[in-house]
């Protein structure tokens, strides 16, 4: 038996390993969401290929005897929360029970120790029987994430436009603008001043600095995007009487995998909440999409589990919950300490 770890950089790595990575996430994806088809292997590799410059992933695969047997992913963010680094592994479930995690763990915790991480954090399904070593390793639960499904043959699109035409009950000094990728020039620096809100939105105890979104990162995050032939549609908000920026929406549409469709960050500045205004967006939002988009049959959305309002939103529109996670987060040093690495 032949043991072989590398370090793999899938924006340039050849074409067929990335290939054969791609096969391999085909399982990780199956043990995620069991009975879901798996992401097209031409989008994921155009989402390996295209990766943010501020926010760089790296990934160490382990062969046994030439076959992929465990991944490693490494991601921080090189301009906000220094402190914090995250990590992954996964193991092929034919594979578990040999010390492969720990074994693959190395170079991954080397990596983030370099890059002056102190803060290390991973995310597991929840009731994942992993939760057991990451409670011997140090780490701590401290934040669920919700991830909820509407599927638009379950969707009432009356409801949804009754929404929006009571809007204007509660909201009459406000309207909705229309924008995808790439946003104009003229609106980038207002939309990513208002992105800023979403530092509001449950964190629960996941230990974290606020974060600004620059023109910059938004045009990073627009040209990851297009390089997986996905599209971004944003509503806005805007208070007529001042013209400000006061909310948004925004849905990721995907043509290579276009049954799908992400819902991303909706925020209404909290001067302005109890309005409607939520829902007023994500009602015209879906509205359109479902429209514009007839193959599109659902909709997957991630939440904080403690973010009620929110959930409340979605669960009136039709989503229904169909993945719990737990981020787990603690110190690096105690990690690699208690794991041996």
């Amino acid at each position: 038996m032949v043991i072989h770890i590398e370090q793999v950089d899938t924006s340039s790595a050849p074409e067929p390993l990335l290939q054969e990575l791609a096969d391999y996430y085909v399982a990780v994806e199956d043990e995620d969401m069991p009975g879901d088809p798996p992401t097209p292997i031409e989008m994921q590799i155009a989402g390996w290929r295209h990766i943010q410059a501020r926010y760089p992933i790296f990934r160490w695969i382990m062969r046994e005897d030439g076959v992929i047997s465990a991944v490693a992913v490494a991601a921080y963010d090189k301009e906000q929360n220094l402190e914090n680094g995250y990590g992954r592994i996964h193991v092929h479930r034919s594979r578990r029970g040999r010390g492969y995690a720990r074994t693959i763990a190395e170079p991954m915790l080397d990596h983030l120790e370099q890059a002056g991480r102190h803060r290390f954090d991973t995310w597991v399904k929840t009731g994942d029987p992993a939760e057991t070593l990451l409670g011997r390793l140090g780490l701590k639960p401290v934040y669920e994430e919700k991830r909820s499904r509407l599927l638009i043959a379950d969707l009432d699109l009356d409801l949804m436009r009754s929404w929006v035409k009571r809007a204007s009950e509660r909201a009459g000094d406000y309207e909705l603008r229309y924008f995808e990728s790439p946003y104009p020039e003229e609106i980038i620096e207002r939309f990513c001043d208002l992105a800023f809100i979403m530092n509001t939105a449950p964190r629960e105890d996941f230990v974290s600095e606020d974060e600004v979104l620059t023109p910059e990162m938004w045009r990073d995050t627009e040209a990851t995007v297009l390089g997986e032939k996905s599209t971004l549609h944003s509503y806005i908000a805007v208070h007529q009487p001042t013209q400000e920026y006061v909310g948004y929406t925004t849905i990721k549409t995907q043509e290579l995998q276009p049954d799908l469709a992400w819902q991303w960050d909706t925020v209404v500045h909290p001067e302005h909440r109890n309005r409607g205004l939520g829902r007023w967006l994500k009602a015209a939002m879906i509205d359109k999409i479902v429209a514009d988009y007839p193959p599109m049959d659902r909709v997957d959305t991630f939440n904080a589990g403690s973010n009620e309002p929110m959930l409340n939103i979605n669960i009136a529109m039709g989503f229904k919950p169909v993945h719990l996670s737990q981020a787990w987060q603690g110190d690096l040093a105690t990690v690699r300490e208690r794991w041996g690495v």
